[in-house]
């Protein structure tokens, strides 16, 4: 009994201090630890970010002070949207797949003067493309600092849609995430997609038109849709399934008129490189998946694609089981956004930005239910891990798979618990 009135008191003393409410009259539930006041999230947070910034003054330095060639440029990645908008803008749109066109200008922009390790080739979608179409009208930098302008404002809307934050404090977490600082660097689209599939979340049960529009929206990089369909299926959300075809089916439409059709068959006629290069490519850091990791041991690649497909069952049948059961919402964005992850073969680490999705959903659920022993340690670990990707050399991305089935772990006992429950 005295153990728990101290719980309490921890409760009443973190809500004091500005933090987040919870529920602690559950048997078995326990407060916020009493470690995570509001003060030293800020703190830890603020630590966190320093180090973020002086790795970006330091990769500025290096690549365009001392013109150091170890030293990619900012919006490295980037840098390939923008020349195929150029390529589309120019005419024939097709030629923004053909990388004799697209490797001489990118390499210069991506600052590979002396040496590349690997082509960057154009391998998205014309959907994507009607997306990106725009960026060649600005100069390459400005492209680059209004897309990740847009990104941030775009996904921060959307988390605070799911976390609504008290305090400013609160979102410092949001911005020290240290796959957030990935994706900006890269000057990628994760920021787009998770943003999409966040409001998708939030928008399911109240709205669930938009969440189709959104989930339909994702076809700028369709293999992030992939889990949707099954458990929009499996849960009944006939609405949503609908409205997310027809979305995909008008932008696929969109893409064939302003390119032409046979831009699908020249997008088509390029992943079988594009797969050849994912499999045999030395990755910086390691792919942060099953299949990077058992590839990373010495299996083959069928081998490698079985050890994948194996360890993402757990994930996937925990969102399917999830949404056929009604569980609770926040349990079945995490475990959705989450199967997404660990789902893919192919991830890199701007792609990890999507791990913010499974850790927002479990604070909003701690939140309102109370949290079990090791979940918020975990989450911790979770929000720090992608800050090894800083570090190619310590291959850090192969750590992730293991990391990310801990948070499976979680969310399977979560979702057992008494407070698993339907809403």
């Amino acid at each position: 009994m005295l153990y728990w009135s101290l719980l309490d008191s921890q409760k009443i003393i973190f809500e004091q201090a500005g933090g987040l409410a919870v529920d602690t009259t559950t048997t078995g539930i326990r407060s916020v630890p009493c470690w995570l006041t509001k003060q030293r999230v800020a703190f830890y947070s603020s630590c966190v970010l320093i180090v973020e910034l002086g790795y970006l003054a330091l990769r500025f330095v290096g690549a365009y002070v001392l013109n150091l060639p170890d030293f990619v440029a900012l919006g490295w990645d980037h840098a390939v949207f923008w020349v195929a908008s150029r390529l589309a803008i120019e005419g024939p749109a097709a030629n923004a797949y053909d990388a004799r066109l697209t490797e001489p200008v990118v390499s210069v922009l991506q600052h590979f003067v002396l040496h590349r390790p690997f082509p960057t080739p154009w391998i998205y979608p014309p959907t994507f493309l009607v997306v990106v179409l725009w960026l060649a009208l600005f100069p390459f930098p400005l492209s680059y600092a209004i897309w990740t302008a847009i990104g941030v404002a775009f996904s921060g809307f959307a988390l605070g849609r799911i976390l609504r934050p008290s305090s400013l404090a609160w979102w410092l977490p949001v911005l020290a995430f240290p796959a957030l600082w990935i994706d900006l660097m890269a000057g990628q689209n994760s920021l787009f997609t998770m943003g999409l599939a966040a409001l998708a979340f939030v928008l399911l049960d109240r709205r669930p038109t938009l969440a189709g529009v959104c989930i339909g929206l994702l076809a700028i990089k369709p293999q992030l849709g992939i889990v949707f369909p099954v458990v929009l299926l499996v849960g009944r959300r006939w609405r949503v399934f609908s409205v997310a075809l027809i979305t995909v089916s008008i932008f696929c439409a969109v893409a064939g008129v302003v390119f032409g059709f046979g831009i699908f068959g020249t997008f088509l006629s390029v992943l079988p490189a594009f797969r050849k290069l994912v499999v045999n490519a030395n990755w910086p850091g390691g792919l942060p998946t099953w299949f990077g990791f058992a590839r990373s041991v010495g299996l083959s690649p069928s081998a490698a694609y079985l050890v994948h497909a194996i360890m993402g069952v757990p994930s996937l049948a925990l969102a399917v089981f999830l949404f056929a059961s009604r569980s609770r919402a926040a349990l079945r964005s995490a475990a959705v956004a989450l199967a997404t992850l660990v789902c893919q073969p192919y991830l890199l680490g701007y792609d990890l930005v999507w791990l913010a999705l499974p850790i927002a959903f479990l604070i909003v659920d701690g939140q309102q239910h109370g949290w079990l022993k090791y979940e918020v340690p975990v989450l911790v670990a979770v929000w720090l891990a992608p800050l090894g990707l800083f570090f190619p050399q310590l291959h850090f991305g192969l750590c992730m798979p293991p990391i990310m089935a801990l948070l499976t772990l979680v969310l399977i006992r979560r979702a057992g618990s008494r407070r698993g429950a339907t809403d």
